[in-house]
């Protein structure tokens, strides 16, 4: 099996998460509603401008995002955000912000022909795929978020909340034009750890 997700060695990664926890913090509604959303596209210009260090490392790395997306996690026993995001692999790099501590993604084993298509509102892409039955899927692999990361969005990923979780856990992620190499393999991301 193809690898699923890779840490990023990033030496300044908390300052960039500092950062952009101001921005959300200081200037988006996402944490001020009773509404909050767990995907939440914003606008990569402003974000950029708010957090320099972000925008030193995707320049560094010669990284040029198509989208950036804020992602929020409610305290919850039940998660019920089992997803794929699209059917065809797609890596995007994933950023712990706040409250991702003891949080776990887990990956799933699910055919392609039980996922159902629905919409977001919230994104400008076409939608994101859901499991049609409820059941025990088979666990394939798992991660902390405990520093960035690069993941494949085409295996169903679920996200649970810390156990003792109190706060929302806050991320965000990075998408990059699909045809590029590192948008199509883990692999492609060299001289990053695992």
């Amino acid at each position: 099996m193809r690898p699923i997700w890779k840490f990023l060695k990033v030496d300044d990664h908390q300052a960039i998460s500092d950062q952009v926890y101001q921005y959300v913090l200081n200037h988006t509604s996402i944490l001020d509603t009773k509404l909050t959303t767990f995907y939440n596209e914003i606008d990569g210009l402003q974000i950029l401008n708010y957090a320099p260090s972000l925008r030193k490392f995707l320049s560094d790395n010669l990284l040029v995002p198509k989208f950036i997306a804020i992602i929020i996690v409610l305290p919850s026993d039940n998660p019920d955000n089992l997803h794929v995001d699209q059917l065809t692999p797609y890596v995007r790099v994933l950023w712990p912000v706040k409250n991702c501590s003891g949080s776990v993604t887990k990956f799933y084993d699910i055919p392609r022909d039980l996922l159902k298509e629905e919409t977001n509102r919230w994104a400008s892409t076409s939608g994101y795929y859901r499991p049609a039955v409820k059941k025990d899927w088979p666990l394939l692999d798992h991660f902390e978020l405990t520093q960035p990361l690069v993941f494949d969005v085409s295996v169903a990923h679920e996200v649970c909340a810390a156990p003792d979780a109190t706060e929302p856990r806050i991320s965000f992620t990075l998408g990059f034009d699909q045809d590029l190499p590192i948008s199509k393999s883990v692999k492609a991301w060299f001289g990053f750890q695992r």
